[in-house]
């Protein structure tokens, strides 16, 4: 053998360990990298040094000296973090009293009650000996990695790194079994987020998609270990914090998700319609998703000079916007599940009709909405389980959440649409007196005494929500929210997904708010133009192919699939309750240990998981439940973690015992919530809006 071949014997030796390891624990990785030959990176092990190298497209990364590099930068991050420093990050949520008017929230509330901080006396969070959660952004040879679990306790760990070239190389370098042994402890978890995709955007998103799994720790509790000081990969994790009201749209409650089942029960009862998506052929006729933004009223005109030419959906609260201006859509899209839906919907109904207008709302919708119009089908969402639930999942489309905007354009795209006009959709305003069409129910133009009291109920709410700019159209600055921004970068990320498809098609933005990117803004002058060859008899023939992609619902026994998803949440809920009372909660350790037993037993479903329930029925579960664990994981994370150490334990006995009500009493309440036989007309959690005291509930008094 010769010398090189000698020094190279324990790295090969290394690298099939590490896949025999992966073979068995992590067979994802195993399948990508068992065969994967690197193309521009390579290790060298020089003879005669007793340090190694990576080189990246000819160019040395670490100069002969990858080992006592990364111990040196392990050295310098335990310096920056020291036990006694708290950590600075997003501060702790501060419920307010109106955050408890039903089941969930209220225990979620009363959990922090023992909580001795405010905004004024916080200070950070103390990690005490442990760090909560690691986030490498890199992995170079990994050496770092191993360096660092062998001098501190870390709880969660995650590698993150997007060149599959380096990850690759690691095989050789570091023993990843001996690693990873340092999380089998319960309550401990490393994990690997590889992209294979080197691009910016794709990045991003695998990075955003990452830290989304990982709430609560993630934004709270999350340290960067920024390896080689890598600037383009941190200004990318910088990026995605920005992006924090996308990950909070998609928490959730079960206060939420409960009240949109209990309308799927009723209108499965109910039977109806709904649209099976993809049936009909591409068509290049105009489409307008009209929402209900403050530039719609200045954009209105060049709409209603086209209107027997181009194919009109409203969304939401645009519905009203556009009946007031004269012009009467198409479709119209709802997917809000409250009950104050039917009373916009009503109002609307009493002072402009709902004659010509055929509704697409989700199955979760409020059971009484459908009857007010004379047509009506339900869509079906992926970003939910109930089509899975139902057996529908074929049918259901990408890209309908957070707002009616986003549904409506994905309803029309997977309608076979390809040549789209987005009318106010702003994403931001900039006259915080103007956030809304002034015809929309927000606006002072409509002044039924529904609209007028509903400004009144909310005008408050829609004040204190927390606002910071984006760039807008024509070189402006706009003024936005997180629901907005949400909705905005939905829309982004659905048009970058279509475009990966292959797909040809065109989306304008003719409203004068946000910039979308993928949406070229499009002026009124330019957007008359376009109609040049379009007809009515076009129009109707396009609104006649959707309507022939209508379906009738299967006939489902509702009753069923309800005890099945009680069945399923009792067995979680059994779960949690085990993990907190065989666990020591007695200091910061033990809080992040407990709380990420319970994040991992939660999120963890199917093959492995366990569970004895079919995989859509565990789904559902898991959906009706994770936003409320989150919470209050959430709560018990930052307080208690934010606390002194003298004032800790109160709050955490405090903490841990509200918990344990909530899931003692959580399978009771959903099961006496599901099975009521009321009929939807008499059934108060239908007539009831979710912002209101939840009916026909005994909670206990001390809470």
């Amino acid at each position: 053998m010769s010398e090189n071949e000698d020094i190279a014997v324990p790295f090969i030796r290394r690298k099939q360990k590490n896949l025999a390891y992966f073979q068995k624990y992590r067979p994802e990785i195993f399948q990508y990298f068992s065969d994967y030959q690197p193309t521009h990176c390579e290790l060298v092990i020089t003879p005669g040094r007793d340090d190694v190298d990576l080189v990246d497209s000819g160019r040395s990364v670490y100069r002969h000296l990858a080992c006592e590099y990364s111990r040196n930068e392990v050295s310098r991050f335990l310096d920056d973090y020291p036990p006694e420093r708290p950590l600075q990050s997003m501060e702790p949520p501060f419920l307010k009293p109106s955050e408890d008017a039903r089941f969930a929230s209220r225990y979620v509330r009363e959990s922090a009650s023992e909580s001795s901080l405010t905004p004024e006396s916080f200070r950070g969070y103390f990690r005490g000996k442990s760090f909560p959660c690691v986030i490498f952004l890199g992995c170079g040879l990994g050496y770092h990695i191993e360096a660092l679990v062998e001098k501190a306790e870390l709880i969660d760990a995650v590698v993150f790194e997007p060149d599959p070239d380096r990850f690759a190389l690691t095989l050789f370098t570091v023993d990843w079994e001996e690693i990873c042994k340092k999380f089998r402890q319960k309550g401990r978890s490393i994990s690997f987020c590889l992209s294979t995709d080197p691009s910016e955007d794709n990045i991003r998103r695998v990075l955003s998609s990452k830290v989304a799994e990982m709430v609560p720790l993630y934004p709270y509790l999350c340290t960067y270990f920024n390896h080689l000081a890598n600037v383009d990969l941190y200004r990318i994790a910088r990026e995605v914090e920005r992006d924090l009201p996308v990950v909070g749209a998609n928490w959730g409650s079960y206060d939420f998700e409960l009240r949109g089942f209990r309308n799927v029960y009723h209108n499965l009862n109910l039977r109806g319609a709904y649209l099976k998506p993809y049936l009909g052929s591409e068509s290049h006729l105009p489409v307008a998703i009209v929402g209900s933004g403050p530039s719609l009223d200045d954009r209105i005109e060049s709409l209603k000079k086209n209107r027997d030419k181009v194919v009109i959906f409203s969304a939401g609260t645009g519905l009203r916007a556009l009946l007031s201006h004269g012009v009467r859509p198409d479709f119209h899209v709802e997917l809000d599940a409250d009950y104050m839906i039917y009373e916009m919907l009503t109002d609307i109904r009493e002072s402009y009709g709902l004659d010509g207008i055929e509704l697409l709302c989700t199955v979760s919708v409020n059971p009484l909405v459908p009857p007010l119009f004379e047509r009506s089908s339900f869509y079906f969402s992926n970003e939910y389980y109930i089509p899975a639930l139902l057996g529908l999942h074929a049918d259901a489309i990408p890209g309908c959440t957070p707002t009616c905007t986003n549904a409506a354009l994905a309803i029309a795209f997977s309608i076979g649409f390809r040549n789209l006009y987005l009318f106010g959709t702003d994403y931001g305003y900039v006259d915080k007196q103007r956030h809304h069409s002034m015809y929309s129910v927000y606006g002072e133009k409509s002044a039924s005494e529904f609209a007028t009291r509903f400004r009144s109920e909310t005008e408050a709410q829609t004040e204190a929500r927390p606002k910071f700019e984006v760039e807008g159209v024509n070189n402006r600055t706009v003024i936005t929210q997180s629901d907005y921004y949400t909705a905005k970068r939905s829309v982004e990320n659905y048009l970058q997904d279509r475009l990966k498809q292959g797909l040809t098609f065109s989306v304008r933005n003719c409203s004068d708010g946000a910039v979308i990117e993928g949406a070229e803004w499009m002026s009124a002058e330019s957007f008359t133009q376009q109609f040049s060859g379009a007809s009515d008899a076009d129009r109707h023939a396009a609104v006649g192919s959707v309507q022939a992609s209508i379906v009738e619902m299967p006939d489902l026994d509702a009753r069923v699939l309800v005890r099945s998803v009680v069945d399923e949440i009792t067995m979680t809920s059994n779960g949690c309750l085990d993990i907190l009372k065989g666990s020591r909660l007695a200091g910061r350790k033990d809080l992040v240990v407990v709380c990420n037993q319970i994040r991992d037993f939660v999120n963890r479903v199917g093959q492995g998981s366990g569970r004895q329930s079919h995989i859509v029925v565990q789904l559902m579960g898991w959906q009706m439940i994770k936003g409320t664990v989150q919470r209050f994981l959430q709560v018990g994370l930052c307080h208690g973690l934010a606390h002194e150490d003298e004032n800790l334990a109160p709050f955490l006995k405090h903490w841990s015992d509200t918990l344990k009500e909530f899931l003692r009493l959580l399978p009771g309440h959903f099961r006496a919530v599901m099975e009521s036989g009321e009929a939807p007309q008499n059934d108060d959690w239908v007539t009831t809006r979710l912002m209101n005291p939840e009916p026909d509930w005994a909670i206990p008094e001390n809470i």
